[in-house]
């Protein structure tokens, strides 16, 4: 029996006994069309966004690093199913080619949890500056503000501008109605690390 009867015989048996193809781990992912050829930056930026909309996720702290289209999900969660859904979240984002889930499954008051957390870039800044007692630092706050108003829907769309001092958030610009406003000062003030809430210069549209 030849080399081609072979394979085609070994993959007659896979298809019959219902198994799938099984890649070693170092195997080239499959080439992508030009439609999924996305910037991996944008795939991260687009998988950090839904998982902060999602209920399921958005209290975690993962770390999203997308190359060539194979995602790496790092950080805690608090099940399987927290885990599992993370995973299904960030499938969700186009261009994906691969998701490699290393979240760890651990109470959140473990050191396990705490160790997973840390290996996350935001993880690092909060725990260098724990341990110098400065809280929590501006500039993460004010990005993970920035990511939470874009992700929520009553708020994306609004013209609002975040600068955080001394852990204080100032909400500046137009929010396109009360009720938005209201959701982007109760969104800044829930955010973890921020003491105050100044919203004075955040408009309402006329």
């Amino acid at each position: 029996m030849n080399a081609m009867k072979t394979s085609l015989l070994a993959t007659a048996l896979c298809l019959g006994l219902g198994a799938s193809p099984v890649f070693a781990e170092d195997t080239a992912a499959p080439e992508r069309t030009a439609a999924q050829a996305i910037d991996d930056a944008a795939i991260t930026a687009s998988i950090k966004t839904k998982l902060l909309a999602d209920e399921r996720t958005k209290g975690f702290d993962i770390n999203v690093d997308t190359m060539k289209g194979v995602v790496t999900l790092r950080g805690g969660a608090d099940s399987q199913a927290a885990k599992q859904a993370a995973q299904e979240v960030a499938g969700q984002a186009e261009g994906v080619v691969l998701i490699k889930n290393e979240l760890v499954v651990a109470p959140d008051d473990s050191e396990a949890r705490q160790d997973a957390d840390t290996a996350t870039a935001s993880g690092e800044v909060r725990e260098k500056l724990d341990e110098a007692g400065d809280g929590i630092d501006d500039a993460w706050i004010t990005s993970k503000v920035k990511t939470q108003l874009l992700a929520d829907a009553a708020v994306k769309g609004t013209q609002i501008d975040v600068d955080t001092k001394a852990n204080v958030v100032t909400l500046t610009g137009t929010a396109e109605s009360q009720a938005a406003k209201d959701a982007a000062i109760r969104i800044a003030a829930g955010t973890n690390g921020v003491q105050k809430v100044v919203a004075d210069q955040l408009l309402v549209k006329q």
